[in-house]
Order: C-alpha cells, then structure tokens, then sequence
C-alpha cells in the first residue's frame, strides 16, 4: 500500500489562500486539551471551546459565567466544606478536574477570565490522559501566550451595584524571537441592595523566547486575590426554595471570604527535525483561603411556603474554614508521527509528576449568629472572638506515565488506543481533631486507565466516532480520608459515545452531535465490609446523554454559538440501609434533563453590530444521598441577555450588555440544604480602546 507524505504533530501545511474577511469569531481553530494540538473536529470525544472573543461579546468575567455556554455543566452552591467554582458535569463532579494550560489545578477558589484565552470542555471520562478524577469530563482553561506581534488593549467596565471592572492586556515584541505579555485585572462590585460584594485583584505575566527555533522557552507568573462578602444561598422549604427576597441579604457585614492563588510556570519545548517535540512544564503554586460567612438554617416548625411572611423568623448558622495550599507538578509530552507496519502512527507519550500539600484550618469559639426576620435581614457586624486552630494535614505525591498510539488504518479511518498507570499516595495527619478523629491515615493506589476511538472521516471536513474511556477516583482525591475511605479502593467510571463533527459552510460553521453513557459503576456507598472496615465499591450511577452543538459564521455578519444536552440522570444502586436504598432511581441531583443555550450577534454595518442570547434549564434538584434532599426541585427557567457594540474609531469601542432582560427569579445554584438565587437584570457599559 502506499503512502502518501503526512504532516508531523505541530506541523501544518497550508494551501495559499486569498483573504477576504476575518475567521469566524466563535470558532477555535485548535484545542491541547487533548495534550496535543489538534483540531476540535478531530477529538473523538464530546468538547465545548468557549473563546475570548464570545467571553467578551457577553462580558464575562468569571469562569462560572464563561461555563453557561456548556449544556451538561451545573454549580453547587458554595458549601458542604467546599469553597470556590463546584462545577458538575453530566451530573458528575469536576471540582478535581479543573486545569489550567492541561495542568491540575484543583485549588478550591473562584477563578476569573482575564488571562484566559479560550476554556475547553472535555466530556467524558479522561484519565487516561489527565489522571485520577475525570468521571464526567474535565475543565481546562488556557492562558494567554505571548506573540510575535505588536498589540494591546485596555478595557473599562462600569454597570450597577457600583460594578467597575477593568482589563489590561500589553503584548509586547522584545526582540525578533521573544515577546512579553503582561494582564492586569481589577474589580469592585457592591452589590445590590445590600447583597454581597466582589473585590479582585489579578496581575498575570508571561515572557516567551526562542520562538519559532529549536528550542523554546516560556515562564509565566499569575496572581490573583480576591475579598468578597459571600452569599451562601437561602433554604429549601417544602421541597422548593424558600421565598426569600432575591435583593436582600442575611448576612452581617463582618463576613468576608478572602482567597489567593500565586504560581509561577516554566515550559521548555524542543523541536526535532522530524517534526516532533518534547515538552516539559514545571508548575509551584500556593493557594490561601479563608471564610467566615453566614448560612440559613432550617426554619422553625410550622413555616410554610403559604405563611412564609416578613416577620417570619430566619435562623441564622456560622460557616468558618480556611486553609493553605502547595501544589508543585512536573509534566511532560512527546508527540512524534511514524510510518511502521505500512501505516502512519501519531504517538502521545507522557508522564505526570505531582506533590500536593494541604492544610486545613477551624476555628474554636466562634461567636453565635443572632436570629433575624425575613424583612429585617439585619447586617450588623459580629465581633470575632474566634482562634484559629489547624486541624488536619494532607500530604500526597501522585506519578503517572501513559502512551496513546492514532493509527491512520487508512486515508478515511483512524484508531486511537491509550493507556495509563498512575499511583496516588497520600498521608492525613488528623492531630488538631478532638479523639478519637485524630489518628493519623494513609492509603496507595496503584490503577491502569484506558482510552480508545474509531473515526470515519471520509473527507477533511467531516469526522464520525465511536469511543470509550474509563477512569477513577481515589479516597483521597480531595485532600481528606476517614478509617473506612483510608481503606476503600478507587471507584470506577466509563464513557461510551458516538458522535458525528461537521464543518460547514466552507469550514465557516462547525456542527456536532453525540449520544453518550457514562456510568459510575463502582462506586462507594453506604455499607461497610466488616472484616477490612473498607466502604463497599457497590454503589452504582450513570447519565445517558444526547447533546448538539453549533460554532461559527452562518454568513460574513452573522455570528452564533449555541448547544442543548438531553440528560437523563439514574441512581442505579445504593446501601442497604433504608435511607440510601430510597434512593434507587432517583436522579443523582444536578443533572437537568434539558439545558440549552444560545447566543447570536450581527453585524448591522461596518460600525454598529448586535446580539443576544438564552439560557435555559429544566427543573433541577441537588446533590445528596438522602432521598428527602433529592426530591428538592428549583424550578426551570429562561434567561435572555443582548448587546449591542458601537465602533467609535477602528480602536476604540463602546458596548452594552444587559443581562437577564425580564428580571427573572432563579436558582442557578444548589447545595443538599441551600439553593442560591441568581443575581437579577444587570447592565454595563464597556470601553475598549486597542493600540
């Protein structure tokens, strides 16, 4: 059989081409998320890309905000221990998945857009390529990179509730192989009437040389602080949210939430003659967190939503933690493309070094919240009696290694085959507990993961898959054991999908559907094995999905990017005890059965351009093992949201964004016992001026 010549990894060849107006503006021509630079087309995996251009069409500011553009993705609300973006995905938890230019960054803080470039959303399970966790697929944010051009731009933000925002991005050319890019970030929000504010700082750098040579060096500093007064959400009542005010707040004024986020990159790429390339990322970074909020507590009896009045009492509860964290990761890829056995190889060989340490902070003689009424929501600040005492230690070092072969079986098929070991070890020094909670744990897993694709791509413009991929999630996965998890295996997840990826209209619009089955299948429940004190790895869920989805250019001034998730969410199989056995096939919590999204702009003329968009959701209800929690129901909504972008000069512009046009009341996140209400109409006005 012969061959023809084929491009290398990295290495693209292009046909002249007559330029007649610019690319799509919401369609990503690449995606690493995959550890290897590809076209989304062809990943045989479901994945989102959202870029910076439609962040900032719809002012997006958050990664939360960024992540309404996914179907599958829900939030928690900010309890249960847990602080920062509580992302699920196909009702799966993500908050260990999330990562930043392909490395973990599992440190629990609200991350913001102002350094990122584009957000890719895997689906599926991943360990194969990403390790422990992955069940329902994995977050990857990409940062901006310095170029070798000359270009920068400033944005300035303001909107109500006080809401100033303002961005910097100065890319600069050193020399003619280097370049410098520095972003900046500030925002103040003081909320509305009273509520919650947000007050961040980020500074992000990143100095790149040898571009374009055999060698190519980058480091990268990023800082981000941020000191806000939470919101822990309301309370459910009579299985639906408590009628609270969406504008008052039952806070006190001295609550705070103040987190930061400090690391420091350095990456070193060679590039062979034969096209492949090693590359090699070396990541520290440090986390702080610290809360002391105010949360809701259950009513007293008699309240219902029928006499839910102002002078109902609210019983108000303290939540208090903080913590620090170090994480340092070595990791590693080497892409290279052979021709062996008469076909061509795409080979990903790589390994994944990791040392993660946490501390856990409590406090002892925490000041009692007063009680107030639905009317009152009383603010007044609370002196702070309270002592800081560490309470537990995590320590674990995590190593994994794992080759994936794309065999280009012919010019129109593709098999990709992967696999992967990994070990997580990890200590839990539980000292600053009260007995008998302060023994010392330990616990090393060893696991093998799997990965596997058929593609049909009959022309450079179409790619129809078959795929399946496993992964796995250790006890210590959050940074905490107790004696029966210190003794449980990893659970265990698969992903079987079938999808189809289009490129249409000349490559302008890219389209794409599948149908997928991730099942939780062994998954640690309520039981205990008597004779090894370990939980029994008999539980079982799973979520059958069906998703389309749409990016790109239907004409040279119209715009869209937009998708909808069919979701059906089933716990197959629970503990024996009564409580856990109520739950058999009750939905898992987060997991809607529909979500859709979609957003649009046209450019009217060469100045003015327009556009708007809907997100939408079915009724939802939180994640919990008690089945009294799950049948909690946040009733579905629709949300609409429009801009409109004036071009002042070719580098200045103004733009207007108002969100949640009718002013619509809804949940848009869930914890077992508080559902948050979602901020109400905003608008702001946006001016970027580039030169």
């Amino acid at each position: 059989m012969l061959l023809a010549a084929a491009p290398a990894w990295g290495q693209v060849t292009l046909q002249p081409v007559t330029i007649t107006d610019k690319a799509p503006r919401y369609q990503p021509e690449v995606t690493s998320t995959v550890r290897a630079p590809v076209a989304p087309k062809d990943v045989p995996q479901s994945l989102t890309i959202v870029n910076e251009e439609l962040m900032k069409d719809q002012g997006t500011d958050s990664l939360k905000g960024a992540l309404r553009n996914v179907p599958g993705i829900t939030f928690e609300a900010g309890e249960g221990g847990r602080i920062g973006d509580s992302i699920r995905l196909r009702g799966f938890s993500v908050s260990g998945d999330i990562y930043l230019d392909g490395i973990r960054d599992i440190a629990q803080y609200n991350r913001d857009t102002f350094n990122d470039d584009r957000i890719e959303v895997l689906r599926g399970s991943a360990s194969m390529l990403f390790g422990r966790g992955s069940t329902g697929g994995v977050v990857n944010q990409v940062s901006k990179v310095p170029r070798l051009n000359i270009g920068s731009e400033v944005d300035v933000t303001a909107g109500d509730g006080n809401y100033l925002r303002t961005t910097g991005d100065f890319n600069i050319k050193t020399s003619g192989s280097s370049a410098l890019r520095i972003d900046t970030m500030t925002t103040d929000w003081d909320g509305r009437a009273g509520k919650a504010e947000t007050h961040r700082r980020g500074l992000a750098g990143a100095y790149r040389w040898n571009i374009g040579e055999p060698d190519e060096f980058t480091i990268g500093l990023y800082h981000l602080d941020y000191k806000d007064k939470p919101d822990l959400g309301g309370r459910w009542l009579q299985g639906k949210p408590a009628p609270f005010p969406r504008d008052q707040w039952y806070g006190a004024d001295s609550d705070y939430q103040r987190d930061s986020a400090d690391m420091v990159t350095l990456q070193h790429t060679h590039n062979f003659d034969d096209g492949s390339s090693l590359t090699t990322r070396v990541r520290d970074g440090k986390f702080k967190r610290d809360l002391w909020a105010t949360q809701i507590n259950a009513f007293a009896p008699g309240v219902t939503q029928a006499n839910f009045e102002p002078d109902t009492i609210v019983n108000r509860g303290t939540q208090t933690r903080a913590g620090n964290e170090h994480h340092t990761f070595l990791q590693t890829d080497y892409t290279t493309r052979k021709q062996w056995g008469g076909m061509w190889h795409d080979w990903l060989i790589g390994s994944d070094l990791a040392r993660e340490r946490s501390d856990r902070f409590g406090y002892l003689n925490v000041p009692v919240r007063p009680n107030t009424t639905v009317e009152d929501a009383d603010n007044t600040p609370i002196a702070d009696t309270r002592v800081p005492t560490l309470l537990t230690r995590f320590r674990s070092t995590a190593v994994g290694v794992f080759a994936q072969d794309t065999i280009g079986l012919t010019d129109k098929w593709k098999l990709l085959l992967g696999l992967r070991w990994d070990r997580f070890s990890g200590t839990y020094d539980r000292s600053g507990n009260p007995a008998p909670n302060n023994t010392p744990l330990s616990r090393t897993d060893g696991v093998w993961s799997k990965r596997a694709g058929l593609m049909y791509q009959p022309n450079d413009r179409s790619n129809y898959y078959v795929s399946y991929g496993t992964s796995f999630n250790t006890s210590g996965d959050l940074y905490q054991y107790d004696p029966n998890t210190a003794n449980t295996p990893p659970e265990s997840s698969r992903n079987v999908e079938i999808g189809a990826k289009w490129e249409l209209l000349d490559g302008d619009l890219s389209v794409r559907t599948a149908v997928a089955r991730t099942d939780k299948y062994n998954a640690r429940n309520t039981d205990v094995n008597q004779d090894t004190g370990a939980y029994l790895l008999a539980g079982q869920l799973h979520t059958d999905s069906l998703e389309f989805e749409v990016s790109g250019r239907l004409t040279a001034r119209w715009e869209v990017f937009g998708g909808v998730a069919f979701m059906n969410g089933v716990i197959d199989k629970a503990g024996s005890s009564p409580g856990a056995q109520a739950t058999v096939g009750m939905n898992p919590g987060l997991t809607p059965r529909r979500q859709g999204n979609l957003w649009m702009t046209y450019a009217i003329t060469e100045r003015w351009r327009a556009g708007g968009g809907v997100t939408a959701i079915s009724s939802q209800g939180p994640v919990s093992a008690n089945a009294a929690a799950l049948a909690n129901r946040a009733p579905g909504y629709a949300t609409w949201d429009a801009m409109v972008e004036y071009a002042v000069t070719q580098n200045q512009s103004l733009q207007l964004n108002v969100d949640n046009l009718t002013n619509k009341v809804y949940y848009s996140q869930l914890y077992q016992a508080w559902p948050t209400v979602a901020v109400g109409r905003t608008v702001r006005v946006t001016w970027s001026g580039r030169f």
